[in-house]
């Protein structure tokens, strides 16, 4: 008897876009360093602009600026409209 897997698909490599991508998942952690404070606010900036260019350019970012062993740390939280400017961004960012 031939049995039949629920997941089976008559595509191959076929996933349901739903399986891997949650529609809540809108927030993005980062860690931007940089030799000093100008080098990773510059770092910092560019990732931030491309952040809002995406989709409705509601993006919101929160930041904190820490200091290790002499290098500057920026921690930042980007928080996106939705999933699908989230999943932009980070394509873009490859």
């Amino acid at each position: 008897m031939n049995q039949k897997d629920q997941y089976e698909s008559l595509a191959c490599n076929c996933v349901d876009v739903g399986t891997l991508i949650s529609e809540d998942d809108t927030q993005l952690a980062l860690e931007i360093r940089g030799d000093d404070i100008a080098t990773a606010q510059e770092k910092f900036s560019q990732i931030e602009k491309k952040a809002r260019s995406i989709g409705s350019g509601k993006c919101a970012v929160q930041s904190e600026i820490l200091n290790d062993n002499g290098f500057t740390i920026i921690k930042a939280m980007l928080d996106f409209d939705c999933t699908a400017e989230k999943l932009i961004f980070e394509m873009q960012q490859r």
